[in-house]
């Protein structure tokens, strides 16, 4: 009696698909992985940019107090300039002029106008002319009060 050709088993394909099933699964976290990678760095790019936009581009430099006394008014009042970044330093070594400038303009305002109605911007707008004319230029980009205090005096003194 002849055996029988014993057949070797065949190879087990759950073993196979399996392997390509953990691939499969593998591939797929790995692309997860990136994507998410991907959407964290561009997120992170746009917050930044957006940060970098509304980063303000100006600094503001501190003047005052200045006590004006005249026969008409006596007038206090503080004040920031407003420059570019890029300029920021000009503010301060130019400090002794500028005060000469913004002392000089607000002796100079006319009661009128510091009495009138919203008569901050106007006198805003005067110191600002009086400092481009005297220095030149668009350093500087606003003058703004802090504090302004105005007291008007009677005529006779």
């Amino acid at each position: 009696m002849a055996k029988a050709p014993v057949k070797p088993l065949p190879k087990a394909p759950g073993k196979a698909q399996a392997r390509t099933q953990d691939n499969f699964v593998a591939y797929v976290a790995a692309a997860v992985v990136v994507c998410l990678a991907a959407i964290f760095l561009f997120t992170w790019n746009q917050v930044r940019v957006a940060h970098d936009a509304v980063k303000p581009h100006v600094a503001f430099t501190k003047f005052g107090p200045y006590r004006i006394e005249s026969q008409a008014f006596a007038m206090n009042a503080s004040l920031v300039v407003e420059t570019s970044t890029d300029n920021a330093n000009w503010a301060d070594d130019n400090r002794k002029d500028l005060d000469v400038v913004f002392k000089r303009a607000l002796s100079d305002a006319d009661p009128k106008v510091v009495r009138a109605p919203n008569n901050l911007p106007a006198l805003q707008d005067i110191l600002l002319k009086s400092v481009e004319s005297t220095f030149g230029g668009h350093v500087v980009h606003a003058i703004l009060f802090t504090d302004f205090t105005y007291e008007q005096r009677d005529e006779q003194g």
